[in-house]
């Protein structure tokens, strides 16, 4: 169930839209940050709300686009230029950077007033912790885009949060850090079904984990990845088919999701973002955006196996997915503009951003690739990293979802073993690839492997040194005389 942190998200963006400025720009809450305001727990509520819908709003298009687009796996489907073919440029980012430092804004409003309220002390903290969560991975979204940014930990009363200069990542990582422990210590394990989508303990303990990852602090990117799998409250879905599927959606593998529900204000459109722009693709005749499209090599490329079939198609009719027909037959074969991701597919959408589909922040299959990745780095191939990066594969062969390998799947997609270290993180990128392809994840897993330049230049594109960065938006620096642009952009 997931209708009550839907309510939640749509009456946070009526609050949060009384000061949806820019943030070089941003007045304090006309409605919910003065001091008159944050008088009770429904206050202290009504403010973590808003956090929320500000912070679910990259998810909506940037998050697909920044870390998957922007990196060798996928394409824009039937876009041309852009991000895609690294042609960006000091304009581009605005809407982005804006929208994260709203968030961070609002995070930190509640985070100056809530500690004053009159109020059950451990409900305080689990809405402290559950702020300093949104903005610790608001930061930590920024950072890897950007680099160097702001750091602000107080809300925005008055001019001077808007002159601030760019502080060294290094200290914006350990408060993105400090912010995330202090969650860990009050968020509860889990909620009631009316507080679905809501962060856990969990969740901040998976996005720490990834946070440790890319700094490549191996042991605590290890140990808090057994956290969660020590934790017991997440498995694996047998069939990876259910991973997806929007009927099962806040399962037991989704640890933090962001939540959509359709024919609402908070509905989504990956499904049509995603889907081949075939004729009657989605139901009720309409045209899918084809947003997004699989590069032709990777398809070719990924194994044989269950996964790979659920995953993507590149033709119709498909066996895995008898519902979709393409009108009156026309336009058989291929799928437009490439191979179709097949993830974000909602075989009851009715209009094209009308759609239910979560969008998966962090889940339980990724928590095991980063442990598998970092026991070897901290130990070698272990039993221990073999068995977690055997579990996901295991699943991705496993046509049926019974637990049993069948000896033709297993001969597809087999148990990797007799790995040098060396060996086993090739593998381990690999399997990243596999599993969590055009969920957000590449660009920013290329960076921090050290692969991002060869691996677009092997895509095709001419990416330069300054591509390891996004520009700092042109507005800003225009704004604030403390600013600086990343390298090789233009002022």
């Amino acid at each position: 169930m997931k209708q009550i942190i839907i309510a939640i998200y749509i009456v946070g963006i009526l609050l949060f839209t009384y000061s949806c400025d820019d943030f070089l720009t941003e007045r304090s809450y006309s409605s919910i940050s003065d001091d008159n305001f944050y008088e009770s727990a429904n206050d202290a509520l009504a403010g973590l709300n808003a956090v929320y819908a500000s912070f679910c709003g990259y998810y909506g298009g940037n998050v697909y686009g920044h870390g998957t687009i922007s990196a060798d796996l996928a394409n824009s489907g039937e876009g041309t230029g852009g991000i895609n073919e690294l042609d960006i440029n000091v304009t581009d980012f605005q809407g982005f950077w804006g929208s994260e430092y709203t968030t961070i804004n609002y995070a930190n409003t509640v985070l100056y007033y809530v500690p004053e309220i009159n109020m059950d002390d451990d409900l305080k903290a689990r809405y402290l912790g559950e702020a300093k969560f949104l903005r610790a991975l608001s930061y930590f979204t920024l950072v890897v885009s950007f680099g160097d940014v702001p750091l602000i930990t107080e809300p925005t009363l008055n001019e001077d949060n808007n002159y601030l200069p760019r502080t060294d990542k290094g200290q914006v990582c350990d408060q993105i850090i400090a912010d995330l422990l202090d969650a860990i210590d009050v968020l509860p394990e889990s909620y009631g079904s009316s507080e679905t989508g809501r962060v856990t303990k969990g969740a901040a303990q998976a996005i720490l984990a990834r946070v440790y990852l890319t700094l490549e602090e191996w042991q605590n990117a290890r140990d808090m990845a057994q956290n969660v799998i020590s934790s017991g409250n997440y498995s694996l879905f047998p069939d990876f088919r259910d991973v997806f599927d929007v009927e099962n959606e806040n399962g037991q593998e989704h640890i933090f999701s962001i939540q959509y529900m359709a024919n609402t204000g908070v509905a989504s459109s990956f499904t049509s973002s995603y889907a081949s722009r075939n004729p009657n693709i989605l139901f009720g005749g309409l045209r899918a955006g084809s947003a997004v499209a699989a590069e032709q090599d990777f398809y070719d490329g990924y194994p044989e196996h269950y996964r790979k079939f659920i995953t993507m198609v590149d033709s119709f009719p498909n066996q895995y997915y008898p519902e979709i027909s393409v009108a009156n037959g026309a336009e058989e074969g291929k799928c437009l503009a490439g191979p179709s991701c097949m993830k974000f597919w909602d075989p009851n959408l009715t209009a094209n951003s009308q759609g239910d589909a979560n969008w998966p922040v962090v889940r339980y299959a990724e928590v095991l690739l980063i442990f598998a990745e970092a026991e070897n780095e901290v130990n070698g191939p272990t039993t221990d990293a073999y068995d977690a990066i055997n579990a996901v594969r295991k699943r991705g062969r496993d046509s049926n979802g019974d637990g049993i390998d069948d000896p033709d799947d297993e001969a597809l997609l087999p148990d990797l073993s007799g790995l040098s270290q060396d060996g086993f993180r090739q593998a381990a990128w690999r399997e990243r690839e596999l599993e969590l392809c055009f969920e957000g994840h590449q660009r920013w897993d290329l960076l921090r492997e050290g692969r991002f330049m060869e691996a677009m230049t092997a895509n095709g594109k001419n990416p330069q040194e300054k591509h390891l960065l996004f520009p700092i938006p042109l507005a800003e620096i225009q704004a604030n005389p403390n600013l600086t642009q990343n390298p090789g952009y233009s002022e």
